[in-house]
């Protein structure tokens, strides 16, 4: 019984992470976006982009493959040409990853999981 809390636990904490994720992904997929020139900037539309873009990482098995479905899926959502899609791609990333540190460095104890004491 406490082994089922104790997984129902991590699994709602990871779960809480993916929301957090995937809307911050979406509010920088929309600051991007208008540095590209890129269309359809609303909230809910770079919400379901980040969706898909999530979704395809899992295409990641086939390297190519899953780079080519991001680009797609930006090039087609977004109304932007190959080039447009590739740099927004870029974009994205670095300023994800410069987000993500300053995130990690203003507030280190925000990523330590609470661990529920087993016995």
């Amino acid at each position: 019984m406490q082994l089922e809390v104790f997984i129902m636990a991590l699994l709602t904490i990871l779960g809480i992470f993916v929301i957090i994720f995937i809307i911050v992904n979406a509010l920088l997929l929309g600051v991007v976006l208008g540095w590209t020139k890129g269309e359809n900037r609303e909230l809910g539309t770079t919400f379901v982009t980040a969706l898909f873009l999530g979704l395809s990482i899992l295409l990641y098995i086939i390297p190519p493959l899953g780079c080519l479905v991001q680009w797609y899926i930006l090039k087609k959502r977004h109304e932007l040409e190959w080039g447009g899609a590739i740099t927004t791609w870029l974009l994205l990333i670095i300023v994800m990853a410069i987000v993500g540190f300053l995130i990690n460095f203003l507030f280190p104890l925000l990523f330590v999981i609470p661990v529920i004491p087993y016995p």
